[in-house]
């Protein structure tokens, strides 16, 4: 399953509003989010689709049964009912643009 992309490309500068403008144009209602550093958000799931856009930091993410490290400029696409766990790996908070589908 590819789960993760680029929301950011590379020489670009992160425009939020833009970027919330996206999502809702997806179907996605958006939020900012921060988790604090060593912060561990294990095994939960959600009923609908959800999608992480990293703003600042970086996490180990579990989709499933697959596991990446991502960082600023990435996004991870979970889909409905699936389980997914995320741990800040960064010294700074994970700051992230999250959107629940409608």
């Amino acid at each position: 399953m590819q789960w993760t992309s680029r929301w950011l490309k590379p020489g670009e500068t992160t425009d939020i509003d833009a970027l919330k403008n996206q999502l809702h144009s997806e179907g996605f209602g958006a939020y900012q989010w921060k988790g604090t550093p060593g912060a561990a958000y294990l095994n939960y799931v959600h009923t609908q689709d959800e999608v992480v856009c990293v703003l600042s930091g970086r996490a180990d993410v579990s989709v499933g049964d697959e596991s990446e490290q991502i960082q600023a400029g990435d996004r991870v696409d979970v889909p409905a009912n699936t389980y997914h766990s995320i741990t800040v790996t960064s010294e700074e908070p994970l700051v992230v643009l999250t959107g629940m589908r409608y």
